[in-house]
């Protein structure tokens, strides 16, 4: 009797298990990449690596490329930020994993601070590299506000044979970047060579305004603060004008500054 009460218990349980699965919905689990991924000691990758880490590097940088995610990140560092850490530790001359690296930590990830560590390391072996330099200097000026390492990266772009393709903006942002931190001569200097180097036209005329503005700032900080050897006169030769005690331009002018990017939300 034992065996047929058996025989029908156990169907009619997997019958009631197969409707129940059927019909009851579950919460799905949701687990962010960022949660899930695992990442391995760097001490630990180069030991069991066995002398061959350019090949290690190489499947970490692959398998990372097919894990890599959009999610972004809002405290702390990414996961892949750790990958593309190790791969360099593996193989410090693999530049596709500076350069990728940070572009997609800084524009994809939103890990910034990440972004710039991997840049650094990259200088570290590419140190007068454009493109290291420009999107290390990018990510160190407008996400982080870092005025003077972008300034310095920027120039050793500026330098670099790469650049001549955009050299219609960059010796412009550059002075523009000088500017902001104080060195107003120096943006002018770097400005009047970028002037004198580009044949007329509209952007010519542009910067004829901005070296109007730079220079009419820096003589009237110069003659306002009652300092010696001011320049009396503006780009155009007019004579500055002194109204209610104070020195100002016949032509109205605004600061030479780079225009604020708005930070993504």
């Amino acid at each position: 009797m034992k065996k047929y009460i058996t025989l029908i218990i156990i169907p009619t349980f997997l019958i009631i298990s197969n409707v129940l699965k059927d019909n009851i919905r579950l919460p799905a689990l949701n687990i962010s990449r960022e949660e899930r991924s695992l990442n391995f000691n760097q001490s630990l990758v180069n030991i069991f690596s066995v002398g061959q880490k350019r090949l290690v590097s190489s499947l970490f940088w692959i398998h990372t490329m097919l894990e890599s995610d959009i999610e972004r990140v809002r405290d702390g560092n990414s996961w892949m930020y750790y990958r593309f850490k190790t791969i360099s530790s593996l193989d410090p001359f693999f530049y596709q994993n500076y350069l990728y690296g940070g572009l997609y930590l800084s524009i994809i990830k939103d890990d910034v601070i990440g972004a710039a560590d991997i840049y650094n390391l990259g200088l570290q072996e590419y140190k007068n590299d454009f493109w290291l330099n420009y999107n290390s200097a990018f990510n160190d000026y407008f996400e982080l506000g870092n005025k003077e390492s972008a300034l310095r990266k920027y120039k050793v772009a500026l330098n670099s044979p790469e650049a001549k393709p955009h050299s219609r903006y960059l010796p412009g942002l550059i002075s523009r970047i000088q500017a902001e931190t104080g060195g107003l001569e120096e943006a002018f200097t770097l400005l009047l060579n970028h002037y004198n180097n580009t044949p007329r036209g509209k952007l010519k005329d542009r910067l004829k305004d901005n070296l109007y503005s730079l220079k009419a700032e820096i003589d009237l900080n110069c003659l306002n603060d009652q300092k010696e050897n001011c320049q009396s006169v503006d780009l155009d030769g007019n004579k500055y004008i002194k109204i209610d005690n104070k020195f100002r331009a016949v032509k109205v002018w605004k600061k030479y500054r780079p225009s604020k990017r708005k930070r993504k939300e």
